[in-house]
């Protein structure tokens, strides 16, 4: 019993006298390590500064990391993205930017200005480089509708829509140019829309001439008279009425983009709200047959859930985005980074559990005033990831509606005449758009809970088992819009190589051996440069 505690006790001093030893020497080493940088935090800045003005970016970035290992401001992180993208460090720049916004976020939470958070976020979205694989099946039983569906909302799939008014390969048609839309597109459209004056009658004629052509409308209708001009009366319960006598279903957009200073009725959300809630009321005393659309610009962001009426008041929630080669008219502004996606995901996120979500305008441009710019594979680029980014990563854009017009010709102000959006009149551009909407994710006709598209798309699960044929379809979005191709090999197999989305290959289980198998997504830049790659792996039986 002591020679046992004897030992025990030279056990225990023996493991003591390790660990004291072990302090010992450990403990200088952490203090050499927490001393080996003895230089201020502003010193690694102001030397990482002075590094990027001699063009010495890859020592700049070993200064600016120092700097925000000691204390990350967002000054600090800025100047290191900027340096990383200088170096050609694009997800570690993105990476970097997302951490600056963070900061921002917290800053804007508080002060109630978020503005400087949306735009480092911008930042960090336009270097992000995102892969993401869907698998498109059969459906397990007919698509039919639910309960949670909104007025005219699908099952599934996308509504697909314009504004055709003026655009010059379709306007001398008069009454036939929605007819002659369809055929120019090789499909026909499930909605077409408008501008309407509030004050003025019911555009009835229009409407028939849309209905005939198999079409729902939407109507953009304009206080410009002035929110105080809207009102409980003769003439609003009579547009409403005609509305109904219309015998079309009707997407009224009522005094959209409000959020932006550029509208007459911007500036009192609690007055737009209460005259939002008026249409709304009338609307469903007397047409039944029309859904309320309450749809924002994109930006400015920070000013979007002022105007917000509330559920019971809205039926659908819109968004305007527009994809232009060049902020406000200047080629020393280039936009081509900017994903037209991103301008979705904020309103998607407050929104669309509980509305389904319009794009009430979109057009991309293919030709801008600033330089003289043709800018074709802009437009087919910002298209395709908006309209196929949407399908797989935004089930509940439930309608898209592009503005086919040129305002280099046709525009209300000069400072609006910078692009052109018209389909018409590209060539290349209205082939894309034509080729594109031929899936049948994208719908002809407005009906309410059903859908002719009878298939799903679900985010893949990686390690997963694929027991049936499926298509796969990538989305991929990188630092660089113009990729150069994307690769996909299953089994090390090459079994596509795209330029342009959709990026789509088939999976056929029965022709693979049981066991696991992968899937590898190589993607090049415009310089034919990898730019990411990613694997799954997935089971078979």
């Amino acid at each position: 019993m002591t020679t046992a505690r004897n030992k025990g006790w030279r056990g225990l001093r023996f493991i003591l006298a390790m660990a004291f030893i072990l302090a010992l020497t450990v403990q200088p080493l952490a203090q050499t390590a927490q001393a080996a940088d003895t230089v201020h935090h502003w010193k690694h800045y102001t030397n990482g500064v002075a590094y990027m003005n001699q063009g010495k970016i890859k020592l700049a970035i070993k200064e600016f990391e120092l700097a925000v290992a000691q204390s990350e401001q967002a000054g600090y992180l800025r100047k290191l993205a900027e340096a990383y993208t200088l170096d050609n460090q694009f997800q570690k720049a993105a990476d970097t930017y997302y951490r600056e916004a963070k900061i921002h976020k917290a800053i804007g939470e508080k002060s109630g200005d978020l503005n400087t958070y949306f735009a480092v976020l911008a930042k960090a979205d336009a270097l992000n480089t995102e892969i993401d694989l869907y698998l498109e099946k059969d459906a397990a039983s007919s698509v039919s509708g639910s309960s949670h569906l909104a007025k005219f909302e699908p099952a599934s799939g996308m509504y697909i829509g314009a504004y055709v008014e003026k655009d010059s390969g379709v306007e001398k048609q008069k009454d036939g140019k929605f007819d002659a839309f369809n055929k120019l597109a090789g499909k026909q459209h499930a909605v077409f829309f408008n501008y309407h004056k509030y004050g003025n009658p019911f555009p009835y004629h229009w409407a028939e001439t849309v209905k005939e052509a198999g079409g729902a409308i939407q109507i953009a209708l304009q206080p410009d008279d002035g929110l105080s001009a809207v009102k409980d009366d003769a003439y609003l319960r009579k547009f409403a009425r005609d509305a109904k006598a219309a015998g079309v279903p009707v997407f009224l957009r009522f005094a959209s983009e409000m959020n932006g200073s550029w509208v007459k009725w911007n500036g009192n959300p609690s007055l737009y709200i209460e005259k939002f809630r008026l249409v709304s009321k009338v609307m469903k005393e007397e047409a039944p047959n029309v859904a309320m659309v309450w749809s924002p610009a994109a930006n400015p962001k920070q000013k979007i859930v002022a105007y917000y009426p509330g559920d019971d008041w809205v039926d659908w929630v819109g968004l305007s985005i527009y994809s232009v080669k060049y902020f406000n008219g200047n080629v020393n502004e280039p936009a081509d980074q900017v994903n037209p996606l991103d301008s979705v995901n904020y309103t998607y996120k407050l929104y669309a559990s509980r509305k389904p979500i319009m794009i009430s305008e979109f057009g991309a441009t293919h030709f801008s005033k600033a330089g003289n710019t043709s800018a074709v594979n802009f437009a087919i680029t910002k298209m395709n990831m908006l309209y196929h980014g949407a399908k797989l990563k935004y089930p509940r854009v439930k309608s898209i509606n592009w503005f086919s017009l040129n305002t280099l010709t046709d525009s209300y102000s000069a400072e609006r005449s910078l692009n052109n959006f018209s389909l018409t009149e590209s060539p290349a551009l209205l082939a894309s758009y034509g080729k594109m909407i031929q899936d049948p994710y994208y719908l002809s006709k407005v009906a309410s809970g059903t859908s002719s598209y009878t298939k799903t798309v679900s985010k893949f699960a990686n390690q997963g088992t694929i027991g049936k044929p499926a298509t796969g379809v990538v989305w991929v979005k990188t630092y660089d819009p113009y990729i150069s191709k994307v690769v996909i090999k299953l089994d090390g197999a090459v079994v596509l190589t795209r330029q342009q989305y959709p990026y789509t290959f088939s999976i056929q289980p029965d022709k693979l051996k049981a066991g696991s198998h992968k899937i590898e997504v190589i993607v090049f830049d415009s310089k034919n440069r990898e730019a990411s790659r990613k694997s799954y792996t997935f089971k078979t039986t």
